[in-house]
């Protein structure tokens, strides 16, 4: 579900990449992505919830704040596994991609007619596997009665969020 809404991102994403002086390849956006979903879902699951409270927040994220610092070691491990680039190159993408993604959400949930809070918390209770939150998540998804969260419903999700 993250690597969808991470999707959303992708224009900006490139765009921030393009006319930066970070020396990012063409396969940089999928892989900051990729990362950054398997990152937050991992967090989730292990309770360690500030970098998905901050990126849902509807706040402006301070590049220098302690969960895009945190979040950027973890990224940059992964970027040089996945784009095999050396630990600088990695970090300055992650210190240059992190802040915009989350602020990229953040906007994008205060555009939201839902309560930003409502959001955060099911989209942590899906990442958790919680039944409960991922009903309402699921019915912002505009998913089935029960609450199941699927690709269409995520798409609508988009629509209602990202237009």
């Amino acid at each position: 579900m993250l690597d969808q809404l991470l999707k959303m991102a992708d224009g900006p994403l490139k765009e921030l990449l393009s006319n930066s002086n970070v020396p990012a390849g063409p396969g940089a956006a999928g892989a900051i992505e990729e990362t950054l979903s398997s990152i937050l879902q991992k967090k989730a699951q292990s309770g360690d919830l500030g970098a998905l409270k901050e990126m849902f927040s509807g706040s402006d994220t301070n590049p220098n704040s302690p969960e895009v610092k945190n979040l950027a070691s973890d990224m940059s491990e992964g970027l040089m596994s996945k784009l095999g680039i050396d630990s600088g190159q990695a970090m300055s993408i992650a210190m240059a991609a992190l802040p915009m993604l989350m602020n990229f959400f953040n906007k994008k949930i205060n555009d939201a007619p839902q309560d930003n809070s409502d959001i955060m918390n099911s989209v942590i209770g899906a990442l958790q596997g919680k039944g409960g939150q991922a009903d309402i998540l699921g019915s912002l998804l505009g998913g089935g009665k029960g609450g199941g969260m699927d690709l269409g419903g995520l798409m609508n999700m988009g629509k209602g969020l990202f237009n």
